[in-house]
């Protein structure tokens, strides 16, 4: 009893050393941030947050978009969603859960053959409550420590992705 006690407190320990190993990449995008946005809901203003959460295990984002009344939204738009940052030890890959207001859920998989030292790609497996067979694209280009691009696309047939909205953010104290 007691080994089998050891051997799963040795595997907890594991998984998370794994998860915040695989985090390192990520390190430069914990604090807030303000932002410049474009896309199809017209040009706003952003304000995010990213932290590590639970021993590290796990990124939190928060995010609000904020975008002023114009011919396409009469009344404004504000957009809020959070995303929460995961290490999968099953397929050593790292899952980016994202869920907006409008009650649709992204669920993406960083695409490691698309991303590099300063560009992270996700692409989603899955996209909760969505009207089709979309696959969407989000990309976060490292300019510096203190500032990114943030661009998502979606591909409404599946394959081809169109620009949806692009996000420049300045990290703020």
């Amino acid at each position: 009893m007691k080994r089998i006690f050891f051997i799963t407190i040795l595997l907890i320990a594991t998984v998370s050393i794994n998860a915040q190993n695989s985090f390192e990449q990520f390190d430069f995008l914990i604090g807030n941030w303000q932002g410049v946005e474009t896309g199809v809901a017209g040009n706003g203003i952003g304000f995010r947050t990213y932290s590590y959460e639970l021993n590290k295990n796990y990124i939190v984002q928060k995010n609000q978009s904020t975008f002023p009344i114009s011919e396409k939204k009469p009344k404004g738009e504000v957009h809020r969603d959070f995303g929460v940052i995961s290490y999968n030890s099953n397929d050593s890959s790292i899952v980016f859960r994202q869920f907006h207001v409008e009650g649709f859920t992204n669920i993406f998989v960083l695409d490691k053959k698309l991303s590099t030292d300063t560009k992270l790609v996700f692409i989603t497996r899955e996209i909760e409550n969505n009207p089709g067979k979309w696959v969407a694209k989000s990309t976060i280009t490292k300019i510096s420590d203190t500032e990114f691009i943030d661009s998502f696309e979606i591909a409404m047939d599946g394959v081809n992705f169109t620009p949806f909205i692009k996000n420049h953010w300045y990290k703020v104290e």
